[in-house]
């Protein structure tokens, strides 16, 4: 992802989101040196699949952010994505992806599951709630993470 992507990355982000990311969010990944990807058709390239934020720390990463364009969602790009984040963390010798979704979002706490992230644990209030008759609502957050390392048994 690069600043050109950005009015692409943020249509889909507002049409994803109750609370979508701003321009300001990206550009700050991207000063950052996140690793920042746009999710891209290959014989299509400028059909904008979705996109995501990864942060690279010590021993573990966490994904901020990923996103797949409400016309692409359910044919496997999410899981396509987070399998290719698990091969660069692997490659690099992170031990562990971490990660936040809405409590709400059954849908993608199921397919984070699925890929064999773990509930480690809940953040309340984490996330803003659009404008609504309750100020300041907020939902708390489910905690996952994936553990990478490989546990090698000695006889």
């Amino acid at each position: 992802m690069v600043k050109d992507d950005l009015e692409q990355v943020l249509l889909t982000e507002t049409s994803s989101h109750l609370t979508p990311w701003k321009e300001l969010n990206f550009l700050d990944c991207i000063a950052s040196n996140y690793w920042n990807y746009v999710l891209v058709d290959c014989i299509s390239p400028y059909a904008l699949l979705g996109h995501c934020v990864v942060m690279p720390g010590f021993e573990e990463v966490h994904l901020l952010n990923i996103t797949i364009h409400q016309d692409y969602r359910r044919l496997g790009i999410a899981k396509k994505a987070l399998q290719a984040i698990e091969q660069t963390c692997v490659e690099r010798n992170f031990e562990r992806i971490l990660l936040e979704v809405r409590q709400s979002n059954l849908e993608a706490f199921s397919l984070y599951q699925a890929v064999g992230f773990e509930q480690i644990g809940t953040r309340k209030g984490y996330y803003q709630l659009p404008m609504t008759h309750l100020r300041n609502a907020r939902e708390d957050a489910i905690v996952m993470q994936k553990s990478l390392k490989t546990e090698i048994n000695h006889p």
